[in-house]
């Protein structure tokens, strides 16, 4: 288990996620986003995913630079073709927090889902400290990592 995979399942264990995926960031000016990590997955079809950028759950973060935090899926409108949100439907999602995650030129460089199989209520609180562990362990991994991948 790698770094960053140890702190993704930290993340999942620790805030009682059961899934927390993580999309490539090494690609964030690629035209499509495809994940690079699922720790918690019931199956291999996450990595078969692909998304043109723009689309999907992390199209719409990367977008709006914003954190998408859904309660219960069957009480929002979404567009039900499994195509534009492929990763909810495949884990079968029930809330999840999709989270932009930056580098220090204030550019979202990737998005971290968690999601769980029933519904979950997120109090602001609650959402506040998931945001700040992300940023303390989850974002400085991935920097530190960017940098040491431009280096070699």
């Amino acid at each position: 288990m790698d770094k960053m995979e140890k702190i993704l399942t930290d993340i999942k264990e620790k805030y009682l996620f059961d899934t927390v995926a993580l999309t490539d960031v090494e690609c964030n000016r690629c035209h499509s986003i495809k994940w690079k990590y699922n720790i918690g997955s019931t199956n291999d079809r996450w990595r078969k995913i692909e998304l043109r950028s723009g689309k999907g759950i992390p199209g719409i973060v990367m977008k709006t630079g914003k954190s998408l935090v859904v309660d219960a899926i069957e009480r929002i409108e979404m567009d039900s073709d499994v195509f534009q949100y492929p990763m909810i439907k495949i884990e079968r999602l029930k809330s999840f927090i999709a989270m932009p995650l930056w580098n220090d030129t204030e550019e979202v460089i990737g998005i971290v889902l968690l999601g769980n199989r029933q519904v979950r209520y997120f109090p602001q609180k609650e959402y506040e400290e998931i945001k700040e562990y992300i940023e303390k362990h989850l974002r400085q991994q991935i920097l530190k990592e960017l940098v040491a991948n431009e280096g070699s």
